[in-house]
């Protein structure tokens, strides 16, 4: 009898797991390795970009020299943003990489901002514009790995409370069992 029990439990949370993984909103692995790429496309697509920039000569005009290092800063975290995104389409379940990645994205778009605005002032105005407007174009892959992230999350606390609900059933009747004599 408890046999037949643990098979419906598990059947039951087969059948959940499998219905989540049917929802038509979700992110498929296909989408989540395609937005990977995306992003890491963008990201190459501003570099050349922003070797245009010249950011000394702008400390030169009196701009502060956080400038120059916000510019090394978004040129390195290109090259972050490049490796993450590669090692991600390997693995894209590991929800702390995928977390840390778009920290790493989230940050490097805010010092692309700021940095955009020396550019308005001490560079060029039009060249600013074009930048901002190619990291623009990766705000609908970042919207994929954000959903995709949320659904991992949602997934495996899912996946939590099936396996606690069954290991309080267990537990339940476990502890209903008479205890053989030695």
């Amino acid at each position: 009898m408890r046999r037949r029990t643990w098979h419906l439990s598990f059947g039951t949370m087969l059948f959940a797991l499998a219905a989540f993984a049917q929802q038509p909103d979700a992110v498929t692995d296909d989408e989540i390795k395609a937005a990977l790429a995306g992003v890491s496309q963008h990201a190459s697509r501003i570099e050349p970009m922003l070797r245009q920039l010249n950011p000394a000569d702008w400390v030169a005009k009196g701009a502060p020299q956080t400038y120059v290092k916000q510019w090394n800063a978004a040129l390195s975290a290109i090259g972050s943003i490049r490796i993450d995104m590669t090692n991600l389409a390997q693995r894209p379940d590991q929800m702390p990489e995928e977390l840390k990645a778009l920290f790493r994205i989230g940050s490097y778009h805010e010092g692309l901002r700021s940095l955009m605005g020396a550019v308005r002032r001490y560079q060029n105005p039009a060249l600013a514009d074009l930048i901002e407007s190619v990291a623009a174009e990766d705000q609908g892959d970042i919207d994929r790995m954000q959903q995709y992230v949320t659904e991992l999350a949602a997934e495996k606390d899912r996946q939590l409370d099936l396996m606690n609900e069954e290991a309080q059933r267990c537990r339940g009747l476990l502890s209903k069992q008479p205890v053989k004599p030695k």
